[in-house]
């Protein structure tokens, strides 16, 4: 996959898990899940059937329950033995993103640390954008392959429609098959 498909596969990744799907972008949505691979295709087309109304409410009601209530999409809930948000795994986090000179807007994203999902995801998005391969390799090692696919399995375990089973899925297969890909390049 070129650099740049990659990048919108991690964008996408990363607006999904960060915010609930407006009404306005469901039919916009339907269309980048018709060119995901299968089997995620099938699995999330299957929950965006509908009038867009009733997709906006069941989509947005599991993004609730599943990334709010049931999992805590951050490496520290992750990675840290005390299973706790924002912890020294965060500042880790935080501190390679000022490397690169990224500063995500906390508020904005409306996430409580650095080291969120949606976050990393975005971060991976801006480094396959910039074709800075040794700083892929070492973030997907240092963080999001060490605990992203977890995750991914995580939403898709919880999740009541197809689509965040699907993107759960997805989430673990891009980061692993990306950083296997990368090593060997």
């Amino acid at each position: 996959m070129t650099s740049d498909g990659r990048a919108g596969v991690y964008g996408f990744l990363s607006s999904v898990l960060l915010r609930e799907v407006d009404l306005e972008e469901v039919a916009a949505l339907r269309r980048v899940v018709e060119e995901l691979p299968e089997p995620f295709r099938s699995e999330a087309l299957g929950s965006l059937g509908g009038s867009d109304e009733d997709v906006y409410l069941r989509l947005r009601v599991d993004f609730t329950k599943t990334l709010i209530l049931y999992v805590h999409p951050y490496e520290s809930v992750f990675r840290d033995p005390s299973g706790i948000l924002c912890t020294d795994v965060s500042v880790e986090v935080k501190r390679f993103y000022e490397r690169m000179g990224f500063e995500p807007d906390l508020a904005e994203a409306r996430v409580r640390c650095f080291d969120h999902l949606g976050v990393e995801l975005a971060f991976m998005s801006l480094l396959a954008e910039s074709g800075d391969l040794e700083a892929q390799r070492e973030f997907l090692g240092r963080h999001l392959a060490r605990w992203a696919p977890m995750a991914g399995l995580a939403i898709a375990n919880n999740a009541a429609t197809g689509f965040y089973r699907a993107i759960g899925r997805l989430v673990a297969h891009v980061v692993l098959s990306d950083y296997e890909s990368l090593l060997g390049g």
